[in-house]
């Protein structure tokens, strides 16, 4: 499963969507605000992958 970390108005998250719905690649969106407050492991993984990334977004996982 793929886990994608969005915020609202980011060209980038929206573009990364579109491109993934027009492939037929299914991900599961959730709130870029939910790295700050890891809820469970896939959270904290994006943290890591978002610190990577010098924490722009989108964060995308695979679990």
């Amino acid at each position: 499963m793929i886990y994608l970390y969005t915020a609202e108005n980011c060209p980038k998250c929206e573009s990364l969507k579109k491109k993934y719905r027009a492939e037929g690649i299914r991900f599961v969106e959730r709130n870029a605000d939910r790295i700050k407050q890891p809820e469970d492991e896939i959270d904290q993984e994006a943290l890591v992958q978002a610190s990577m990334q010098n924490m722009e977004l989108p964060v995308e996982v695979n679990a």
